[in-house]
C-alpha cells in the first residue's frame, strides 16, 4: 500500500466522524445507551459493582461486558470519558479500516464503498455504544478466518463472546469455518484451539453471570424478548429489506457478497469465506426481528468487510463498462449516501434524548439536594436520567430491573420496549415518574398508564419549581404533601 492510500486511510474515519457529527447537530455526548454503560461503569469503577443504583441489585443493564470495562477503566483515569472514548472509537475505526485497505485491490474503491455510509461513522464513532469495538472485532476476526490464521481466531473468539450476546452463535460459527477450512486429515486439530477458546470463554462467562447476577443472560434479554418467533421473522426480515434498499450502494455491496457466495470456492476463495463468514452478521438480526433504532445499528459492523469484498470483486464486474461511467456511477452513490442520511437516519433525536435526560437528572439533583433522602424516580429513558442523578432511579422498561424485565410485559407491540408491566410499578409506587420522548410514545410503551384512575389518583402532573429547578413531570401526592419548602 503506497504512502497515499496510507495517508487516506488514517483521514476517512476522523474526517467521516466530523462530517458526521456536524450532520447530527454536533452532539455533546453519546447516546441514552451510552449513557446506561457509563452509569454501570462509574459504579463499578467506585467499587459498587455492576449496580444500576448504588445499594441496589446487581444487575447486567447493558449488552457489552467489555465494552463496559472498558468504559470503567476511563472512568478511573478521566473526569469525564466522553470524548477520550469518541477518540477510542476513532482508533478502533482507523484499525479496521487499515486492516481492510492492507488486503483491498483496489484501496480507491474500498475508500468510496466506506465513505459512502455515513451510518457507520455515526454508530461506530459518534454515538459512544460498543458498536465501534464489535466492528473490529468482527473484521479482523473475518479476515483471520478467511485467512486460516488460527492463532489469531483463537485469541480475537474469547474478546467476541465478551463484547455482545450474539457472539454465542456466531463465535460457533468461526470455529466450523476454521474446521472447514483445514485440511483433511487435520480438521479436528486445527479447530480444538479456537473452539477451547470459545468454549471456555463462554463458560467462564455464563458461570460470573450465574454466580454475580443469578441469570445467564443479561438482563436486557428478559426486557426485550419477543415470545412470538414468527413476529420477530416478520419482523426481521423487514429489517434486513430495508437495510437493502436504505441506499444504493448498501444494495451494490449485498449483491457482491451474494455473488461472492454463490461463486462458491472455485476461484476467489477468500471472497466466499469473508462472505460466509458474514452471514450470521446477517441473520441474526432477522433472527431477534430488526432494531428499534435508526441507521441499522445491527448492520453497520459489516460494513468494512463488505466494502472490502466490493473492492476486490466489483472491477470484474465493472470490466464492461466505461470507466468514467463507473467513476461517475460510484462517486453518486456516495453523494447519495450524504444526501439521505440527514433525512433517513433517524439519529437526532437519540442524542436529544441524551442530553434532555442529564438535563432532568441535574434538574432533579439540584431540585432535591436539602432532602434527606432522594426521592424515587421512574424514567422510561434510562440513561441520562440515572446518570446526572444520585437518586433511586427505576426503569419502567425493565432493561435495569430484573422485576420488571421479567414480569409479562403490557405492551409487547412495541419493539424493545415490551417490558412494562403496571402491577410492578404500583409495588414500587416511585415519587416521581419522568415523561418520555413525547405523550403519544408514553402512551404506547406504559400501556395507557397515565390515563387510568388509578394513576390519577395517586399522581399530579405539574411542573415543580424547587431550589431553583423546574422540572415538568408526575409527581406523587404524597411526594407532594411530605415536601418541606426550600429556598
Amino acid at each position: 500500500m503506497n504512502k497515499r492510500n496510507l495517508t487516506l486511510s488514517l483521514l476517512i474515519v476522523p474526517l467521516g466522524a466530523l462530517l458526521t457529527w456536524l450532520l447530527l447537530s454536533r452532539p455533546a455526548t453519546g447516546i441514552d445507551d451510552a449513557d446506561i454503560f457509563f452509569v454501570y461503569a462509574n459504579h463499578f469503577a467506585d467499587g459498587h459493582g455492576f449496580v444500576y443504583n448504588i445499594g441496589g441489585e446487581r444487575v447486567e443493564g447493558f449488552t457489552s461486558m467489555l465494552w463496559t470495562l472498558i468504559c470503567s477503566g476511563f472512568a478511573v483515569v478521566f473526569h469525564s470519558i466522553e470524548k477520550p472514548l469518541l477518540l477510542l472509537n476513532v482508533v478502533l475505526g482507523v484499525a479496521a479500516i487499515s486492516a481492510c485497505l492492507k488486503r483491498a485491490e483496489r484501496p480507491g474503491l474500498f475508500l468510496v464503498a466506506l465513505a459512502a455510509a455515513p451510518a457507520w461513522f455515526a454508530w461506530c464513532q459518534i454515538t459512544l455504544m460498543e458498536t465501534g469495538l464489535w466492528c473490529l472485532i468482527i473484521t479482523l476476526l473475518g479476515l483471520a478466518v478467511a485467512e486460516r490464521r488460527v492463532g489469531a481466531v483463537s485469541a480475537l473468539i474469547p474478546l467476541m463472546v465478551l463484547t455482545r450476546p450474539e457472539s454465542m452463535l456466531w463465535g460457533a460459527w468461526a470455529v466450523l469455518l476454521i474446521f472447514l477450512l483445514a485440511d483433511a486429515g487435520r480438521r479436528i486439530k486445527t479447530a480444538a484451539p479456537p473452539l477451547l477458546a470459545y468454549l471456555i470463554t463462554l463458560v467462564a462467562l455464563v458461570g460470573f453471570r450465574m454466580a454475580y447476577f443469578g441469570h445467564p443472560v443479561p438482563n436486557t434479554y428478559y426486557a426485550k424478548v419477543s415470545p412470538s418467533l414468527f413476529a420477530n421473522l416478520a419482523d426481521g426480515m423487514g429489517y434486513l429489506v430495508a437495510y437493502a434498499l436504505s441506499g444504493g450502494m448498501v444494495a451494490l455491496l449485498l449483491l457482491v457478497s451474494t455473488r461472492s457466495l454463490v461463486r462458491g470456492t472455485t476461484e476467489r476463495a477468500r471472497s466466499f469465506w469473508l462472505a460466509l463468514f458474514l452471514l450470521p452478521g446477517l441473520g441474526i438480526p432477522v433472527l431477534v426481528g430488526g432494531d428499534h433504532f435508526g441507521a441499522f445499528r445491527f448492520y453497520q459492523p459489516l460494513w468494512p468487510l463488505l466494502c472490502l469484498l466490493a473492492a476486490n470483486e466489483l472491477p470484474a464486474l465493472l470490466r464492461k463498462i466505461h470507466p468514467a461511467v463507473a467513476t461517475f456511477a460510484l462517486l453518486g452513490l456516495l453523494a447519495a449516501g450524504w444526501m439521505r442520511f440527514p433525512l433517513t437516519a433517524n439519529l437526532k433525536h437519540e442524542f436529544r434524548i441524551a442530553a434532555e435526560g442529564r438535563a432532568n437528572g441535574a434538574a432533579l439533583s439540584r431540585m432535591f439536594q436539602d432532602l434527606e433522602r432522594w426521592p424515587s424516580v421512574a424514567v422510561i429513558t434510562a440513561g441520562g436520567n440515572k446518570l446526572a442523578y444520585p437518586g433511586p432511579v427505576f426503569d419502567l422498561m425493565g432493561l435495569n430491573d430484573t422485576e420488571m424485565a421479567r414480569a409479562p410485559g403490557d405492551a409487547a407491540n412495541f419493539k424493545n420496549h415490551a417490558g412494562f408491566n403496571r402491577e410492578v410499578f404500583y409495588r414500587w409506587r416511585p415519587d416521581i415518574v419522568l415523561r418520555g420522548d413525547s405523550a403519544a410514545f408514553d402512551a404506547r410503551v406504559l400501556n395507557g398508564l397515565h390515563d387510568e384512575p388509578r394513576f390519577r389518583v395517586q399522581y399530579l402532573k405539574c411542573s415543580l419549581h424547587r431550589n431553583g429547578a423546574e422540572l415538568n413531570a408526575w409527581f406523587s401526592n404524597d411526594l407532594l404533601t411530605r415536601l418541606p419548602a426550600a429556598d
